[in-house]
């Protein structure tokens, strides 16, 4: 597929107008591309709750970090994702982590039928919003790079 190590060194040096540009176009590219397939799941919705799943810690959203990456939400993904659509996202469920579990399994199975440029530009998408504060971190990079493995 791709050098994952180094998309994320890349990714980390961009400043945030460059980020701003490259998240425009892959939420276009990703968007349209998740809208093409032919799949039971909602894969917007798994997309963003996959990507929810990379700041939750300790089996809870944080507000604060989810407002931290809720810019870069809104701009791949429309107005639709406020804080509590996004725990309704994750399920209000005692055990989020079991929630984040089964939405990684799906998004795994997304990428196993997406085309290699659609699957590349998933994970440049999700590792963009992740590195909105110019860092992914290493529980980040582990949570991301399960869909390389797809």
């Amino acid at each position: 597929m791709f050098e994952f190590k180094k998309l994320c060194n890349t990714l980390e040096e961009l400043n945030p107008i460059e980020r701003g540009v490259i998240l425009a176009e892959k939420s276009v590219s990703v968007i349209k591309g998740l809208s093409g397939l032919n799949i039971p799941l909602d894969p917007v919705k798994t997309l963003v709750t996959f990507i929810i799943g990379s700041v939750v810690s300790d089996n809870s959203i944080n507000e604060k970090d989810y407002l931290y990456i809720y810019p870069s939400l809104v701009k791949a993904f429309g107005n639709d994702f406020d804080f509590i659509s996004a725990k309704q996202a994750i399920g209000l469920a005692k055990d989020i982590k079991k929630e984040i579990t089964k939405y990684t399994k799906e998004m795994i199975s997304i990428i196993n039928v997406c085309d290699e440029e659609l699957a590349t530009d998933i994970i440049s998408l999700c590792l963009l919003i992740t590195s909105v504060d110019g860092k992914i971190s290493l529980k980040e990079k582990r949570y991301i790079r399960q869909l390389c493995k797809a």
